[in-house]
């Protein structure tokens, strides 16, 4: 089920498997202001559906905010995260090497509340949220 829809964000539920995708691939340049909006969004959404199991996709998203501000917005992100009972957090590879660079970052040093994995396809982030 589709939970939220704008231009930046697309967020969809599946009860079923207690997974949220959130799809930030559209072909569109995102700034400081909107990536910490889409973020706040997703966690939002995970607070109030209790989500367990997240895929971010953010593949052809183009960022375009120094490095130093991405990783600020990322750990806040991260940190908002960990106050939810989110459990698995399932990436795809972006192909940029700076953001691959922070994500293997705050994987880490950053995440401890939940696992979180990078995968460079969908099928295999699906199966890895769907195990136990």
């Amino acid at each position: 089920m589709i939970l939220f829809n704008s231009p930046l964000i697309r967020l969809d539920y599946s009860p079923a498997t207690d997974i949220l995708v959130a799809d930030l691939s559209a072909s569109y340049e995102f700034y400081a202001l909107e990536v910490q909006e889409a973020l706040s969004t997703i966690a939002k959404y995970i607070r109030h559906y209790d989500v367990k199991k997240l895929l971010m996709d953010s593949r052809k998203r183009i960022i375009q905010i120094d490095n130093e501000r991405y990783t600020a917005i990322m750990a806040e992100y991260i940190q908002e995260l960990e106050s939810t009972r989110l459990q698995k957090l399932a990436r795809l590879h972006t192909g940029n090497s700076d953001r691959e660079s922070l994500a293997r970052t705050m994987q880490e040093q950053v995440v401890t509340a939940f696992e979180m994995k990078t995968f460079t396809d969908l099928e295999h982030a699906l199966t890895w949220l769907k195990a136990k």
